[in-house]
């Protein structure tokens, strides 16, 4: 199964939860895709609402709400390379990645504000994104141990080969949301993930090779 098929899967398990919290209490039975008739719903609770947040469905709360976490992560494990390793390279990198996607966090954390929903579906948990294969990038709390406890050039290949399914992870269900969301900003965050994360994905890849 891959990453997009469990990405949707977990979009429509917290689909209803959402719907509640966000108000959306209008009930059109009519014609169109039910994504697109929650999208509708919630944009509908107030005019106030659309005009402050902008065009968005469900899709887009989904994604935010699973990618808030999904960073989080990474800045966690970009924080354990200080004093697990004296590769310099490896050093600036963990420093790259938390320099992006600190500031994502706060600005998706904004979003779901702005949107009237919580940071995360009512029915899904941090440990509920990784499902304990890492199929969507994450790690589970086994390879978070395993990579506290590792130093040196073990660390090292540990880390990259890690990070490298993280960022894996974050590119494929970023790739998905330019197809399922509609809120412009979600859009052009996931333009930048895609295309940030690839980049650090191709010097990863060539540092496990050296």
């Amino acid at each position: 199964m891959n990453t997009r098929t469990k990405t949707t899967g977990m979009i429509a398990a917290a689909a209803a939860t959402v719907a509640l919290i966000a108000g959306c209490s209008n009930d059109d039975s009519g014609s169109g895709h039910p994504m697109d008739s929650m999208g509708s719903m919630s944009m509908s609770s107030s005019s106030e609402q659309s005009a402050s947040s902008g065009t968005h469905n469900n899709a887009d709360v989904m994604w935010v709400q699973m990618m808030i976490p999904h960073h989080q992560q990474a800045v966690e494990m970009a924080a354990l390379a200080e004093g697990r390793t004296e590769n310099a390279e490896l050093l600036a990198l963990a420093g790259q990645i938390k320099a992006a996607q600190d500031p994502e966090i706060v600005q998706m954390t904004g979003w779901l504000a702005e949107w009237g929903v919580p940071t995360m579906a009512a029915d899904m948990s941090h440990a509920d994104m990784g499902h304990g294969d890492g199929g969507d990038g994450m790690m589970t709390a086994e390879q978070m141990t395993q990579l506290e406890q590792a130093s040196g050039a073990d660390f090292d290949r540990a880390w990259l080969e890690m990070m490298i399914a993280h960022h894996q992870g974050a590119v494929e269900s970023s790739s998905a949301i330019l197809t399922d969301g509609q809120s412009e900003q979600v859009q052009e965050l996931a333009k930048k993930i895609i295309a940030g994360q690839e980049d650090e994905i191709d010097q990863m890849k060539s540092m496990l090779e050296q």
